[in-house]
């Protein structure tokens, strides 16, 4: 019965996968609206406690959502795409200095083949980065689709956010209060998550992009964006930042800039950053790094870089469901124990 149970398990998630992958045009700008509006919709509730109507409050909320998101994309174009030859040559620079150095145990010929390799493969992975914007989206009528959708669902999780909430908690095969309490505290921990994050992710790319200044080395802006961008995808995204800023030293500078830039990406990402994220998020987000890793590494491989991004916070707040369903049992279980006293040889029911 086990196995079966552990068949049926497995089929039932390739079934999840390959329907989320199909329906992607739908179901990704889904995701990105309800992750959004478990961000932004205190905004909503702040502005509704002033006397602002909630209709107003998410357009207001949307608008603010707009700007960010059109500051963050020419931040990206002026800073990353705009140098991208640049980019290309202090990448290439720093992988012949790279082979260079390992030539005692490369094979010359090996070595030239592995930079000719190199070359084909930069442009595109930078193409990557753009595909990676609009992935699961089969053209760009589908990808205004998309956008659309999803500005079009976070207006209304925005506007009526508390009633959606409730119902999906009273519709989780739970007692109704404790499904109410599990929607409520998995939205606090992902908002928690993101805003920990964010915080812990800024002074990261600053120190990363002021060591690239002070040493004299181009680039700086974007290396500092790149850091700041995959900083959300925890422990791959601090070897992705490294190797790019690795690289750019390298062939700007030389081994020592490398090493240096690397030593400050490593000891911020994974000692400075964790520190301000734990200290922002302990409460609702205890989890041991083995499983954060895991599961980004599982989330990566089925959704990308979006269900890398999202798979860390969805298994912390699996965890903290888990916990609080056990913790409610074992309440209920105490409170019937304690309704009932033994009179005699004769048990009394309180």
């Amino acid at each position: 019965m086990r196995s079966w149970l552990f068949i049926g398990i497995a089929l039932a998630a390739l079934t999840f996968v390959v329907f989320f992958t199909a329906i992607a045009s739908v179901s990704v700008p889904f995701v990105i609206a309800v992750v959004m509006a478990m961000i932004f919709y205190p905004l909503v509730d702040m502005l509704e406690n002033r006397g602002v109507n909630r209709s107003i409050g998410s357009i207001l909320v949307l608008l603010l959502v707009t700007v960010v998101i059109v500051f963050t994309a020419w931040l990206v174009w002026a800073g990353v795409y705009s140098n991208s030859e640049m980019i290309v040559a202090q990448i290439e620079a720093g992988l012949v200095a790279l082979i260079k150095l390992t030539a005692q145990i490369v094979p010359p010929d090996m070595a030239q083949q592995i930079v000719q390799k190199a070359m084909v493969a930069i442009p595109q992975v930078l193409s990557g980065i753009g595909s990676f914007v609009v992935g699961g989206f089969s053209s760009l009528f589908a990808l205004f689709m998309g956008v659309y959708v999803a500005f079009f669902l976070l207006y209304y999780l925005l506007s009526d956010w508390h009633n959606l909430s409730d119902w999906v908690g009273r519709h989780l095969g739970v007692q109704e209060q404790l499904g109410i309490e599990i929607a409520n505290n998995s939205t606090a921990a992902v908002r928690t998550y993101f805003y920990a994050l964010t915080l812990a992710n800024i002074p990261v790319a600053a120190s990363v992009g002021l060591t690239m200044w002070l040493l004299g080395l181009p680039l700086a802006v974007p290396v500092a964006i790149v850091t700041l961008i995959t900083c959300y995808i925890p422990y791959l995204g601090a070897i992705v930042s490294a190797l790019f800023a690795g690289l750019v030293a390298l062939g700007a500078g030389g081994v020592w800039e490398a090493v240096v830039i690397v030593g400050v990406i490593i000891f911020m990402q994974n000692i400075i950053d964790p520190v301000i994220t734990n200290y922002k998020a302990s409460d609702e987000l205890d989890m041991n790094p083995i499983v954060t890793l895991v599961s980004t590494l599982i989330g990566g491989i089925l959704f990308g870089a979006l269900g890398a991004t999202l798979a860390s916070p969805l298994a912390a707040v699996m965890i903290n469901v888990q916990a609080k369903i056990k913790g409610y049992d074992s309440k209920e279980e105490s409170e019937e124990n304690g309704t009932s006293k033994v009179v005699g040889d004769t048990v009394v029911n309180g």
